[in-house]
């Protein structure tokens, strides 16, 4: 299974293809917020570490696996994700 770091290290290989999204103003702020909050350098940034992210849940579910958050207390939670 290919771990974020490979997911990270592959797009850097690879030639950059220009891409122009359309958001509403909602949609605007929140990307804002996880640029922020994460401390994006930028939009693209942004969109390659959540698409990595997004690709780890995808093929970690494929293969069997289920994802869970675990609280401070230790109660463990699946989380399933919807695509």
């Amino acid at each position: 299974m290919a771990d974020l770091q490979e997911l990270q290290d592959e797009d850097r290989r690879t030639e950059p293809k220009r891409i122009q999204f359309e958001f509403s103003r909602d949609a605007v702020e929140r990307l804002d917020k996880v640029k922020r909050e994460t401390n994006a350098s930028s939009y693209a940034e942004l969109v390659r570490n959540a698409l990595r992210v997004y690709e780890w849940v995808i093929e970690t579910e494929r293969k069997g696996f289920e994802i869970g958050v675990v609280k401070d207390d230790g109660l463990l939670k699946v989380v399933k994700f919807l695509y």
